[in-house]
């Protein structure tokens, strides 16, 4: 990855952060994008890529993260789309309007940053999109039917653009996660036990792994679970 310019959402905390770190120590320059500015410059700053404020649902935030990353940098070699949020609720007390946060952050987020960086891509004849999907884009499970619905989407916009960029040496790629050792649970009680999960670390190096691979292959989907995995096969 030495020299390359990438970019990554949600880059303030969790798997985003271990990506942004692991992608640095392999020697790319990192554009840290996240809601939460300051824990993107934080990580920044330690790593020394460089960051901005970015809300991936909102078609503006991710047109003008785009355009200030292609100014900087003058490029765009990948994009890995992590951010993403749900609500752990029953399908009938889930409002509308948590609905609709987790399709415009989990779906439409990715497919406005992966439209802005497309034509770029395209025009150069290469460049690599990740898209970090979830065990639940395989099987859905109770309480998590917005969340389900989000990633099984992410993974056909995956296929849909490969289909797109293939012809004009773009990969488009899916990591299919399983529980890590972030954040994302903090609001079950009582959250999953430490010790089921894995680290985000893992994840970010299957990421690092995927993007690294010669141009003439191509790794659509590797999905990375613990060990004691529940929700997977």
């Amino acid at each position: 990855m030495r020299g390359s310019i990438v970019l990554v959402t949600g880059a303030g905390s969790g798997l985003g952060e271990a990506t942004a770190r692991v992608l640095a120590a392999d020697g790319a320059r990192v554009i840290c994008g996240d809601i939460d500015e300051a824990g993107a410059r934080r990580v920044a700053g330690e790593i020394g890529g460089e960051a901005a404020r970015l809300d991936v649902a909102d078609p503006r935030s991710a047109e003008e993260f785009v355009r200030w990353a292609m100014e900087h940098e003058g490029r765009i070699d990948a994009l890995v789309n992590n951010a993403g949020v749900d609500y752990v609720r029953s399908a009938v007390e889930m409002t509308l309007e948590e609905w609709d946060r987790v399709q415009h952050t989990n779906l439409r987020g990715p497919w406005l940053l992966s439209r802005a960086v497309f034509s770029h891509m395209v025009g150069r004849g290469s460049g690599q999109i990740v898209n970090v999907a979830s065990t639940a884009s395989k099987k859905g499970w109770a309480n998590a039917t917005a969340y389900a619905a989000s990633k099984h989407g992410l993974l056909g916009l995956t296929q849909a653009l490969h289909a797109e960029g293939k012809e004009h040496g773009v990969r488009v790629m899916a990591v299919v996660a399983g529980g890590m050792r972030t954040g994302f649970f903090r609001t079950l009680d009582p959250p999953p036990p430490p010790e089921t999960l894995q680290p985000p670390e893992n994840v970010a190096r299957a990421i690092l792994f995927m993007l690294c691979q010669p141009a003439e292959s191509v790794i659509h989907e590797l999905i990375i679970t613990p060990m004691t995995e529940t929700s997977y096969p």
